[in-house]
């Protein structure tokens, strides 16, 4: 996954493996889009239109797409992403904001029977045209001379999509990511494992790894609590090796807390008690994997 981000940021360098005399790196920005999945849908589709970068200090540079990119955030699991910017020429200097722009007249959700529904967009900022809102991230970030930068807007659909009587509002749960200071947390989990009486193999179970930042104890997704889990991951079969795997991947280097849940029964619009299985501690540092197993 990291290995595959830093490609993109190099591939301007690489190219030029023929040349000779001296060459001065360009200063570059990529920006990725990565998806955590949300259980009970087979698409979630979104159709960017453009991205806007906001300097800190002057005009904010626009980049309009000819037609929509439309991103299915479903498919940018694992070592998937989609690029909406790639080695763009940008100045160097600090910037403050980044928003990405979305049709929401061509964004919607498909269930697993096949019925799709549009989504209902919160959280967004309006824009003058219509039927597009900007999903603006407000991390700001600086870009040093000759460097070649790779940001990745890592979205948690399980964050961010819930069932608000027959519609599916689509708060957008973001965040945006150095793509060249990030490391993953993946691990194996026994299929023999119950969380609260209830086997992971159970299909009303939906197993999934709750990763959190620092030495906490595990929480739902609710609308109220402070702690909340940074990532989530589906745990799933594997058909090859017949174990059930997680990949929680796009993390900052840090210490973290993870824990198994049945995260069918846990709406982020409120407050759930679940059952968790014991909680382990994780170190992560840039570009590499720390293995948790349960």
């Amino acid at each position: 996954m990291k290995k595959h981000l830093a490609l993109i940021a190099a591939a301007g360098i690489l190219g030029l493996g023929g040349c000779y005399g001296s060459y001065t790196n360009p200063t570059t920005f990529t920006l990725a889009v990565a998806d955590a999945p949300v259980d009970g849908a087979e698409h979630v589709t979104l159709a960017f239109t453009g991205v806007q970068i906001q300097p800190s200090a002057g005009n904010t540079l626009e980049y309009d797409f000819g037609a929509p990119q439309v991103v299915d955030l479903l498919q940018q699991q694992g070592d998937n992403f989609a690029v909406l910017l790639d080695n763009l020429d940008i100045a160097v200097g600090s910037y403050s904001s980044v928003t990405m722009l979305v049709d929401t007249s061509r964004s919607f959700i498909t269930l697993s029977d096949g019925s799709q529904h549009p989504l209902v967009f919160l959280g967004t900022t309006a824009t003058s045209t219509a039927n597009v809102v900007g999903i603006k991230l407000t991390s700001g970030f600086t870009i040093t001379d000759q460097e070649q930068a790779v940001f990745v807007a890592d979205y948690d659909l399980r964050k961010s999509i819930s069932l608000s009587g027959t519609a599916y509002d689509f708060q957008p749960s973001v965040r945006f990511l150095d793509g060249n200071d990030i490391g993953e947390i993946e691990g194996t989990v026994s299929g023999s494992l119950t969380l609260g009486g209830v086997a992971i193999t159970d299909p009303a179970c939906l197993p999934a790894a709750y990763v959190y930042a620092g030495n906490v104890t595990p929480v739902d997704l609710n609308p109220s609590s402070k702690v909340q889990p940074v990532n989530t991951a589906t745990v799933h079969l594997d058909s090859i090796s017949g174990q059930y795997l997680y990949e929680s991947e796009y993390l900052p280097p840090g210490n973290y807390t993870v824990a198994i849940v049945c995260a069918a029964g846990d709406n982020p619009a409120t407050v759930d008690a679940l059952s968790f299985s014991t909680p382990q501690q994780a170190t992560v540092a840039a570009n590499s994997q720390t293995e948790v197993d349960f």
